[in-house]
């Protein structure tokens, strides 16, 4: 009976999630029934008590003039505590307010997710009109940007290889690396620096550093990244890039973990 109860119980669970992740994005943060049920790819009946449900305990609600469904007030207050009981996010956010001000630029956090990806976890954003600005929750895939590069160079290689085989190279912008020994010799250039660079390969107009967090296993735990646009007239990327290296270091050595061998 236990077996049974779990195989009915768990693709109910994974389809809640997929709804709450689709009502996460920007572009989707206000959706009609039919268009998250597309999104996720779950039938209307199914889709539409699971969204009956959540707004009964407000992790949705429901718009009845616009007959769309938007994240409900319940997930500020998850979100909240989880953000208090992560020991590791309150441990960084000191660092990346010391790396925004240093630099006076966007510094943000990422920690990896299931589907190869990384995602926003904090942020500090300087008091600047102009700057890059992001919102915590946004995920990239793991052959992109800085963010990616961080990760997969410090990883397995096969387990690397394995990953970019899996995922390949979406064209972003017009600089984004989809050759496959372009972006590995990308990664050999990391592991060489500490730290990894990209410039509007992701997005046009910005550029980031990353330098990776280490566990005790000499594992990527954590990826901190500096946000820049390339019209800014002082531009010095490696004078960010060792910035970030210098924080993600010294939170490496304060969360107990150690870089691999070969790496500073």
């Amino acid at each position: 009976m236990e077996n049974k109860k779990d195989r009915s119980e768990v693709p109910a669970l994974e389809a809640t999630i997929k709804i709450l992740e689709y009502l996460s994005r920007y572009n989707h943060r206000a959706s009609s029934l039919a268009d998250i049920c597309k999104g996720v790819n779950i039938n209307k009946s199914t889709c539409h008590r699971i969204l009956k449900v959540l707004e009964n305990h407000n992790y949705v609600i429901y718009n009845e003039d616009k007959k769309q469904y938007s994240l409900g007030s319940s997930l500020v207050v998850l979100g909240a505590r989880a953000f208090e009981f992560i020991d590791y996010l309150e441990l960084c956010k000191p660092y990346l307010k010391e790396l925004c001000e240093d630099t006076q630029q966007t510094v943000v956090l990422l920690e990896p997710t299931a589907n190869d990806r990384l995602m926003y976890v904090a942020k500090e954003e300087p008091p600047l009109t102009v700057r890059v600005t992001v919102s915590v929750g946004q995920r990239f895939p793991l052959t992109s940007a800085s963010f990616g590069k961080c990760y997969l160079a410090f990883m397995n290689e096969s387990r690397a290889d394995e990953i970019i085989q899996k995922n390949g190279f979406k064209q972003f912008t017009s600089k984004t690396i989809t050759n496959i020994e372009e972006f590995k010799q990308e990664l050999k250039n990391v592991r060489m620096k500490g730290y990894a660079e990209s410039y509007e390969e992701h997005t046009a107009g910005v550029c980031g550093v990353a330098a990776p967090i280490f566990n005790l296993h000499g594992e990527v735990k954590l990826v901190i990244s500096c946000l820049f646009l390339s019209s800014q007239p002082d531009l010095d990327a490696s004078y960010y890039g060792k910035k970030v290296l210098e924080i993600s270091s010294t939170l490496t050595k304060i969360m107990g973990g150690k870089p691999p061998i070969g790496v500073l």
